[in-house]
């Protein structure tokens, strides 16, 4: 019983926020254009700096666990090879099957990992997971446009590098080992600054999250999206965690792991797909759907590792 009122402890904050944040829009309080707006600022301002700060104070004392690493990102890119060469056999219109395969193996481990890594683990938890971020980024956002390839748009690979180098999240893990490294000091006066802007991370983009809830696409793409959320939020997370243990992994790297397998599709999956041709509207009900049952995923994973004191 303890273990449970712990987990809803971790999870109910955070459900909330985006019920508040689908609230918001409900009343007018956040419509579309605000929050792009909104979303623009956590992606370009607000978690770069959260990054950023991490990475600069950290202890090299404690250097990154290698294993975690490789785990994550052998992982991630066998998740990817295998829904692409799986998906469109079931689903053969390439519109649909690029989504379907972007939304199996992108989460949104950047956006939602920063609340569930505090209310876990507190700022010793956030460590490794702005350490996981140089491999979890870029991978994601690389694999992606090989996804959505083939769905309408064209990417070059000089296009493609210009996306990841002028990455926000890609610029301060870098900018931020930049400073620790050469030990660059900031002026208090900056230095708290940053840490306010960064410290509005959490509780904006959950609301942004939840604004964006939409649940058109939803009746129209009933059998894709009963295999993708399927996959996505049950089979794919458990299978991984269960992996991830018998590895012996445990505690806080356990922790970003259930973030990564068990989160819901990205935000900017949305835009994306838009942006590159695919299925809008199995795009929007991938989001949402995942979004909500991800919360039953999280909640199940955190409860089950406490349960048996793996985390």
């Amino acid at each position: 019983m303890q273990e449970f009122l712990i987990t809803l402890d971790i999870m109910l904050p955070i459900l909330l926020l985006l019920l508040f944040g689908w609230g918001l829009r409900k009343l007018g309080l956040m419509k579309e254009q605000v929050t792009s707006g909104m979303n623009q600022l956590v992606f370009k301002v607000f978690l770069p700096l959260l990054i950023f700060n991490n990475i600069r104070t950290l202890d090299l004392s404690t250097p990154p666990e290698m294993k975690l690493s490789l785990f994550m990102a052998l992982s991630i890119f066998s998740i990817f090879l295998l829904a692409r060469l799986v998906t469109p056999h079931f689903v053969p219109d390439v519109r649909k099957s690029g989504v379907i395969v972007q939304a199996i193996f992108r989460t949104n481990f950047a956006i939602l990992g920063i609340p569930l890594m505090l209310s876990m683990f507190g700022q010793e938890g956030m460590v490794s997971f702005s350490l996981a971020m140089p491999i979890v980024v870029p991978l994601f956002n690389v694999l992606a446009v090989i996804a959505l390839s083939g769905t309408g748009g064209k990417v070059s690979v000089k296009q493609l590098l210009v996306k990841i180098v002028t990455n926000p999240l890609i610029i301060a893990v870098f900018t931020g080992l930049v400073f620790l490294f050469v030990k660059i000091p900031l002026p208090k006066a900056i230095d708290n600054v940053a840490s306010q802007l960064a410290n509005l991370t959490s509780p904006v983009s959950l609301l942004v999250l939840g604004a964006s809830l939409r649940w058109e696409g939803v009746k129209s793409n009933r059998k894709e999206l009963f295999f993708t959320i399927l996959i996505r939020q049950l089979f794919l997370p458990c299978t991984m965690i269960f992996i991830a243990t018998m590895l012996g992994f445990r505690g806080i790297s356990l922790g970003v792991l259930i973030i990564l397998f068990g989160a819901p599709i990205a935000v900017s999956s949305y835009p994306m797909a838009v942006g590159m041709g695919g299925d809008k509207d199995l795009a929007a009900g991938i989001l949402v759907l995942s979004t909500v049952t991800s919360m039953g995923t999280l909640f199940l994973l955190i409860y089950v590792s406490k349960l048996l004191a793996f985390i």
